[in-house]
């Protein structure tokens, strides 16, 4: 029986190990449908007669999680989804990166790739995108709020790729988690608070830069500092920890990691970036509308250089434990906020969209170039 991915627990499911549900009722009789399926008082349909309905074309079927019981978007249900865990310590720019990454899928990535972002598909992940991220970063030019430690929605979003004469060809169903940075200071936190993390397609571990010693000692006295958080070695530990307890994996982890330095542009004003850097310009990959190797591995090859002046190698060892990883530095905002308020009032976001075009790339999503 075909699989697909929920979306929620990033768990996978069939009809049968999932709640079904159709909207045809007779007023007061829950129980009855207008064919010869009985279903429950709640108004649940029976195992034994789930794939029957499916086929049914009289009634729209709501098919619910069976592990946290909320209604998989019908995308969900028949494409393969990519699931996403973003994740990153408390100020790592998280949430303001989430709230830039969806805009510039819009606004670029959609020309570029053929592609749509439907945000219909879940009426909660829309509502709680424009309340939460979209008003606050461009309708009010300032920072979003630290996300609560709260249980927040995933950002729900099918990427719907198109053929030459516009007809669907693949869909990427995305979904985001923007869980609270503190759900990664502790082994048990992240098993309760982050339990889509071993089930992930993908991993985007968002780094701030100016939580490293070296960098805050050269940043000292030129501008404002953010306290100092948990460090990234013990996070990405416990990511690996949470990973091979839940898989009982004992090899390397296949699970694709990106690894991504936030705000740059703070790198770059003071002057800590490489006069001829690469990451001073946006990717080749949105103007050529294919995964450019050559622009990947300079980036990949210049992070890892500063990676050994900025960091020991415990990190570097932390991702060997991966099969596939790779490194990338990108700003969201594209300036140094002040206070709340967004520098200039605007956003310049640059290489926003790397990460989750070689996480792309890699699930041939799109297609790679050699040059």
């Amino acid at each position: 029986m075909k699989k697909f991915t929920c979306p929620y627990c990033y768990g996978k499911h069939d009809i049968i190990s999932s709640g079904l549900k159709c909207s045809y009722n007779v007023p007061g009789k829950p129980d009855k449908c207008i064919s010869t399926v009985v279903k429950d008082a709640a108004g649940w349909i029976p195992n034994k007669d789930k794939q029957k309905c499916m086929k049914c074309k009289d009634a729209r079927k709501s098919v619910f999680c069976s592990v946290v019981n909320k209604e998989i978007p019908s995308d969900f249900l028949n494409e393969e989804s990519l699931s996403v865990a973003l994740l990153g310590a408390k100020a790592s720019g998280k949430s303001n990166y989430i709230g830039v990454l969806i805009n510039e899928i819009k606004r670029k990535m959609t020309s570029s790739f053929n592609c749509t972002l439907s945000l219909a598909s879940s009426e909660e992940s829309r509502q709680y995108y424009n309340d939460h991220y979209y008003e606050p970063l461009f309708k009010h030019g300032s920072v979003v709020d630290a996300t609560s430690q709260d249980d927040v929605p995933p950002l729900i979003f099918p990427l719907r790729f198109m053929d030459k004469n516009n007809h669907i060809k693949k869909v990427a169903a995305l979904s985001f988690y923007d869980t609270a940075g503190e759900n990664l200071d502790s082994t048990d936190d992240m098993l309760v608070n982050n339990r889509y993390i071993p089930n992930a397609d993908g991993i985007i571990l968002l780094l701030d830069p100016l939580q490293v010693s070296t960098i805050r000692e050269k940043l000292q006295g030129k501008m404002s500092l953010p306290p100092q958080n948990t460090d990234v070695v013990e996070v990405l530990s416990r990511i690996v920890q949470n990973i091979r307890d839940v898989k009982n994996i004992r090899g390397t982890i296949k699970i694709p990691l990106a690894l991504a330095f936030t705000k740059i542009d703070a790198l770059e004003q003071y002057n800590l970036l490489k006069e001829d850097s690469c990451l001073h310009s946006e990717s080749e990959h949105l103007a050529r509308g294919v995964f450019v190797e050559t622009d990947f591995e300079s980036v990949n090859i210049e992070m890892q250089d500063l990676l050994e002046n900025w960091l020991d190698a415990e990190l570097v060892q932390q991702m060997k434990q991966f099969e596939k990883y790779a490194f990338f530095g990108l700003t969201a905002l594209g300036g140094v906020p002040n206070g709340t308020k967004l520098s200039g009032n605007k956003i310049n976001p640059r290489r926003v969209l790397d990460p989750l075009l070689w996480l792309l790339a890699e699930n041939h999503y799109i297609q790679t170039v050699k040059k």
